[in-house]
């Protein structure tokens, strides 16, 4: 995730950096393309306001939610996303090797940054650590169900 300093420039990159096309987005969320344009402008006064209501339609169909992770920075929180799955498909090795060499790699670009702090290496590491946080709601999420004894069998 780059790590913008305004709302408005991550409404810009969510809707004009997007793969699907300002039309597709705005059929898909069902409002106006030319008001889906004029809401992800940069502000110079020819952008409209975007409503509150649209924001968690917009992330969902551009599957983008830099604007989320950045709204939780803001309040000094972390975003990870829930992992969805019904059992691990592999073995419970594989998750624990997993989450090492995430966990690994996390640890080596933290040090390069710390040695060398340049732009690229600081965003290389932001997205290690989110890794590690996000195998980590993983690992948390399959020891729970694993606790409970709700592992479902893979037939």
């Amino acid at each position: 995730m780059a790590h913008y300093t305004t709302i408005k420039e991550l409404l810009y990159e969510t809707i004009h950096r997007s793969k699907k096309t300002v039309p597709q987005i705005a059929d898909e969320m069902g409002i106006s393309a030319n008001y889906l344009y004029r809401a992800g402008l940069p502000t110079d006064g020819s952008g409209v306001k975007f409503p509150l209501e649209f924001l968690v339609p917009l992330m969902k169909t551009t599957k983008n939610y830099n604007i989320l992770k950045h709204l939780a920075r803001l309040c000094g929180f972390i975003l990870v996303k829930e992992p969805r799955f019904r059992g691990y498909r592999g073995d419970e090795i594989d998750l624990v090797d997993e989450y090492q060499e995430v966990t690994t790699k996390a640890v080596r670009l933290l040090k390069t940054f710390l040695s060398k702090p340049t732009f690229e290496n600081y965003s290389q590491t932001v997205n290690a650590l989110d890794a590690v946080m996000e195998k980590s709601a993983q690992a948390h999420r399959y020891a729970q169900k694993k606790a409970r004894g709700q592992l479902e069998l893979d037939l």
